[in-house]
């Protein structure tokens, strides 16, 4: 199964983009901005069974993905660029232990390059 990296901050338009590249379903790995947990989406794409639902809001992030979909077992959702609804299930947050002569990086710094 393929593995998108995003930023936290990135359009799901973007990500879906990536995620649209390779064969799918995907997972998607994304950091929390609030305290760099690990976030794992896995999403499906393209589900012709699904019923069509709106598309999100163009600037929807993945962190909004995320925690829309952590509500729930399974998010339907849809970008504008897609005929068809997707399908997304938000795994639980992973904290990342750092060991030692590996320091933790700040995500909301890599952003502001």
């Amino acid at each position: 199964m393929p593995i998108v990296i995003a930023q936290s901050g990135e359009s799901v338009n973007d990500v879906m983009s990536l995620v649209a590249a390779h064969q799918p379903p995907a997972l998607i790995a994304t950091l929390d901005p609030e305290n760099d947990d690990l976030w794992f989406l896995y999403v499906s794409i393209g589900c012709t069974a699904l019923k069509v639902v709106d598309p999100l809001e163009p600037r929807t992030t993945i962190a909004q993905l995320y925690k829309a979909a952590s509500g729930s077992s399974f998010l339907t959702f849809r970008i504008a660029q897609m005929p068809t609804s997707s399908m997304v299930h938000a795994i639980e947050p992973q904290q990342v232990q750092h060991h030692a002569g590996y320091p933790p990086i700040n995500t909301s710094a890599a952003g502001s390059r």
